[in-house]
């Protein structure tokens, strides 16, 4: 893998991410997403990519490097999951809530909450972005010899 390869996989990983964020900043501006983002790390879009057994990125930076990566991405999808319940996995509407076509609104303290798991995911995506690009230092720093 060349040099640039392996940047631009960073690049495209992190674009992928910010995707990500820009559907959860749509939820609580009152918009629906269609696509929302898997609560499986390993299946949204940058977890596909993290964890694939063909990215070279912890060979290249090494395994401190790579874990606060793959730590940042872990808290986001923590905070993340607690976002998709409040969101997605509402309870059960009655028969008659159903005939009448009447939708609840999330309670407020849920409301609340999400908004505090909204924060912390900002906070993450920061955090991601950071050791994001000290990886790219780090790659940017190694001899040529190291790569295709």
């Amino acid at each position: 893998m060349t040099r640039e390869n392996i940047l631009k996989e960073i690049d495209n990983a992190l674009n992928a991410h910010n995707d990500q964020v820009k559907k959860i900043e749509e939820l609580f501006n009152g918009y629906s997403v269609e696509n929302p983002t898997p609560k499986d790390k390993k299946k949204c879009d940058f977890g596909l990519w993290l964890y694939s057994p063909d990215n070279k990125l912890k060979e290249f930076v090494g395994e401190e490097m790579y874990e606060n990566v793959v730590r940042c991405h872990d808290e986001w999808h923590t905070d993340y999951s607690e976002i998709y319940e409040a969101f997605y996995n509402k309870p059960e509407q009655n028969f008659l809530e159903k005939i009448l076509h009447i939708q609840k609104d999330m309670d407020p303290v849920t409301f609340q909450m999400s908004n505090f798991y909204h924060r912390e995911i900002i906070v993450a995506s920061c955090k991601l972005g950071c050791h994001l690009d000290e990886c790219k230092r780090e790659i940017l720093a190694l001899d040529a010899s190291k790569f295709d």
